[in-house]
C-alpha cells in the first residue's frame, strides 16, 4: 500500500524492517513495556521554526538506532549466520547491506508538507523518488532444509540439531543486537505519536487547518481525512493521483503552513517524547549502552570483508 501521509504515523523508525529480516536475538516483549507517564499533558514549549522532521531534534533521537547504525548491526549478522550456514555444508552469497532509502527522509512524516511534491503526485507516492524506494536485499532463496538451518524451525517447532533460533539466532547473539529492544523503542514512539494527536493544543491546531481549507473550499476536519479521501483510492493504490486529489493535496500543504502545522506539533511531540524518555530513562540508557556495544561488535566482524 502507498498511503504514505497519514499523520496518525508521526515517526517511522528503522525498527519496521525487522519484518524483513530473520528474527534478532530477542527477549520476550513482555520484558520491555512502555512505562506510563503522567495522565497530565506535558507542557508545551513555543513552537520551533521548522519545516520538517528532518530539521527537528526530538528526544527520543538519541536512543534510537540510525538507519546505517540498523544497516551495519544487520549486515554483520547476516555474515555470522551464514558463517553458521556453512558448518551445515550450505554455502550461499548472503546478499548485499539493506538499502533503506525511504527511512532517511522523515520530511513527510507529519502528513504531506512539500508543495511540490503535492503538485506532481499528490497524496500518492511520488514518481520523482519511486525509484529510491528499495528497502533490503532478500538473499538467495533458501530450500526446505536450508530455512530449518538458519531459522531453526523444523515444522512450527524448534530444531534440535541446530544453534537455538538457528544460524540467524547465532549471527545476532554474536553480535549482542536485541531488535526488540528496537521494536520497543517503535512502540515509545508510536506512543509519543497517538499522545500527540490526542492533545488538546494538536486539537486546536487541526481546527485552524480545518477552517483554512473550508476558505479553500474543502470540508475536511483533520489532515488524514484529506490524504484518505475515498476517492483517491478507488483503484489501485499504484494508480497516479487525479487533478482533483493534486488541488486537494496542494489546498492541504499550503494551509499547513499558515497554521505553522509542523512547527507546533513538532512542539507537542517534543514535549511527549520527552515525557516518555523521563519515565523510561534507565531502560533507555540501557539498551543505548546495548547497541553501542552491538556496533563496536559489529564494526569488527565487518572489518576487512
Amino acid at each position: 500500500m502507498n498511503r504514505v501521509f497519514a499523520t496518525g504515523v508521526l515517526i517511522l523508525a528503522v525498527a519496521g524492517v525487522a519484518s524483513c529480516t530473520k528474527a534478532g536475538a530477542q527477549t520476550p516483549a513482555a520484558q520491555h513495556p512502555v512505562a506510563a507517564a503522567s495522565v497530565s499533558p506535558p507542557a508545551v514549549t513555543a513552537s520551533p521554526t521548522v519545516s520538517n522532521l528532518n530539521d527537528a531534534s526530538l528526544p527520543l533521537d538519541r536512543y534510537t538506532t540510525t538507519v546505517d547504525e540498523w544497516i551495519e548491526l544487520d549486515y554483520a549478522s547476516k555474515l555470522l549466520s551464514y558463517d553458521c550456514m556453512k558448518r551445515f555444508g550450505y554455502t550461499l552469497n548472503p546478499g548485499g547491506r539493506l538499502k533503506l532509502t525511504e527511512f532517511r527522509d522523515r520530511s513527510n512524516r507529519m502528513g504531506l508538507v512539500d508543495e511540490a511534491q503535492a503538485a506532481r503526485a499528490g497524496y500518492h507516492v511520488d514518481p520523482a523518488t519511486a525509484g529510491d524506494r528499495s528497502s533490503h536485499d532478500t538473499g538467495p532463496k533458501l530450500t526446505d532444509e536450508q530455512e530449518v538451518a538458519m531459522s531453526g524451525e523444523r515444522n512450527g517447532k524448534p530444531a534440535t540439531d541446530v544453534p537455538a533460533g538457528g544460524c540467524a539466532g547465532e549471527g545476532y547473539r554474536k553480535i549482542g543486537w536485541n531488535t526488540t529492544d528496537d521494536m520497543w523503542l517503535q512502540e515509545l514512539d508510536n506512543e509519543a505519536a497517538s499522545r500527540t494527536l490526542a492533545d488538546k493544543n494538536a486539537l486546536k491546531v487541526m481546527a485552524d487547518w480545518s477552517a483554512c481549507m473550508q476558505k479553500s473550499g474543502y470540508r475536511y476536519a483533520k489532515p488524514d481525512d484529506a490524504s484518505q479521501d475515498p476517492r483517491w483510492w478507488k483503484g489501485s493504490d499504484d494508480d497516479p493521483a487525479t487533478k482533483a486529489e493534486k488541488n486537494t493535496a496542494v489546498a492541504d500543504v499550503r494551509c499547513k503552513k499558515k497554521v505553522n502545522w509542523v512547527g507546533q506539533m513538532t512542539a507537542i511531540l517534543t514535549a511527549y517524547q520527552q515525557q516518555l524518555v523521563e519515565t523510561n530513562l534507565e531502560r533507555l540508557e540501557s539498551v543505548h549502552g546495548q547497541v553501542q556495544d552491538a556496533l563496536k561488535k559489529a564494526a569488527a566482524v565487518l572489518s576487512g570483508r
